[in-house]
């Protein structure tokens, strides 16, 4: 009896170590003995959100999802009391746009896995990285709720399904760098510039992708302040039927003196002055147009305004970041969510495309000839966010908008195409989506972070009855951090 209260104590002053020594270092190292020398560490959040939304459209991530009309489109042109035709409205009210949804959500908590090996002898540095987290579906991917028996929301919020975020090799050797796997997008620079916001990323306008891929990079340096990165890469074909992989490149100059802190979600990271350039190649089958090819390329910026004091310290920083991008065949691709509302061409009737491929969300519509044509998009977005003195509060604000630059090509009011669309498909069409937030995040333990942010997504429509339809959102959110 007296051994087991002795291992019991045992056990229980080494549980009590490992806390403390948890507590007191910024990361849990552990030593894996199968492959020598391997070091593993384990890192990520435990985030609780509490959302609160004017409508019901959307779940935890907002992405470029548009915002429910309060009615259905209009669909029908008819006599005023003055005599004149107009496009009439339904008066058939929607539920998601008229009502408020609240939220209470874990599945955003994140768990990751760090293994690194010393440089060889030559210098090779090798690394493997696995992060996992909970917004997957358990089901097909409709709101839980909306689809009797395909997923019900004790089962999409109580028992989420894990996701893969990341699962990627990294080889350095001196200035050059190869990954291959599931990593982010090359195109904008992720995640380099990303807003420091504290929805669940991405927010409207926002360059938000990870994708398998192989990517070479190399890194130049300037004197003692400035690096030259040069990268190119093949990743995942945008389509699961496509015969070619997308292609991505870009030019990064950046200051490792004039940084700034940015505070995004549970993330904090040291942004130097710099600049990006970026493009994609993205390849599309479809029969009815034989093979187009999208394009699309990023701008983005950081100015660091009241730059750390050296680099490390956030406290007192104030910082800008600006992205541009324009492109066609881009759409959910890149822009999570991103439909506008063109004709799918999966509700073809034009025989010449039947049996195409049906790609992402908002990449390819069916326009009037009944032929399936790549939808033109441009996204802008800034923000400024301040760290104040001391470096536990942070204050943000931005604001971004998405434009459908060809949408007329798609649908016409009081115009049937070959493609058999309807003015309510035209009156549904969105050309635009404009975001605008603030939010503050407030850390009172190195491990601790309490944060919130309010904000408003405002979709534009064709249609003359239901023009705007807003959404406005406050989240509050609390991080565990490790």
């Amino acid at each position: 009896m007296k051994s087991t209260y002795r291992r019991l104590l045992i056990s229980l002053i080494a549980v009590l170590g490992l806390t403390t020594s948890t507590f007191a270092a910024e990361g849990v190292n552990v030593t894996v003995s199968k492959i020598k020398d391997l070091n593993l560490r384990i890192y990520g959040f435990v985030e609780t959100d509490f959302i609160s939304d004017t409508t019901a459209g959307f779940n935890e991530e907002q992405d470029n999802v548009n915002v429910p009309m309060h009615q259905t489109a209009s669909k029908a042109i008819g006599a005023n009391p003055d005599g004149t035709t107009s496009i009439q409205p339904t008066g058939v009210h929607n539920y998601t746009g008229e009502h408020g949804r609240s939220q209470m959500s874990v599945r955003n908590s994140r768990l990751g896995f760090d293994l690194t090996l010393p440089k060889t002898d030559f210098g090779l540095a090798t690394e493997g990285v696995i992060e996992l987290d909970f917004l997957g579906n358990n089901a097909p991917n409709t709101q839980p709720g909306t689809t009797p028996g395909a997923q019900s929301e004790r089962d999409f919020f109580n028992n989420p399904a894990v996701r893969v975020r990341h699962a990627y090799l990294n080889l350095t050797y001196n200035e050059w760098n190869a990954k291959t796997g599931q990593y982010w997008s090359l195109l904008g620079w992720q995640p380099y510039y990303f807003p420091g916001e504290n929805v669940i990323m991405p927010a409207v306008g926002q360059l938000y992708r990870r994708f398998v891929q192989a990517r070479v990079t190399r890194t130049d340096t300037f004197g003692k302040d400035w690096t030259l990165e040069t990268a190119a890469d093949a990743a995942r074909p945008p389509e699961m039927t496509g015969g070619s992989p997308e292609f991505h490149g870009g030019v990064r100059l950046a200051s490792t003196k004039y940084k700034a802190a940015s505070l995004g979600g549970a993330g904090t990271t040291m942004v130097g002055l710099s600049v990006g350039l970026s493009g994609a190649i993205i390849p599309i089958q479809t029969a009815g147009i034989g093979n187009p090819v999208g394009e699309a390329y990023a701008i983005d910026i950081a100015v660091p305004i009241i730059p750390s004091k050296d680099g490390v310290d956030r406290s007192n920083t104030l910082i800008a970041i600006g992205e541009l991008m324009s492109g066609s065949g881009v759409g959910g691709l890149e822009l999570a969510g991103l439909n506008l509302g063109a004709p799918s061409i999966a509700t073809k009737t034009n025989a010449a495309i039947t049996n195409t491929p049906v790609p992402d969300s908002g990449m390819v519509g069916l326009n009037l000839a009944g032929s399936a044509e790549l939808v033109r998009v441009r996204s802008w977005r800034y923000n400024l966010q301040y760290a104040l003195p001391g470096g536990k509060f942070a204050v943000s604000s931005g604001y971004a908008q998405v434009e459908g630059r060809n949408l007329d090509r798609f649908a016409a009011p009081g115009t049937i195409g070959t493609n058999g669309n309807t003015i309510a498909q035209w009156a549904a069409i969105s050309p635009k989506i404009q975001f605008g937030y603030a939010s503050a995040q407030y850390d009172p333990l190195n491990w601790l972070r309490f944060a919130v942010e309010c904000n408003q997504t405002r979709s534009t429509y064709n249609d003359p009855n239901n023009r705007f339809a807003t959404n406005n959102r406050v989240q509050l959110t609390s991080f565990f951090l490790f």
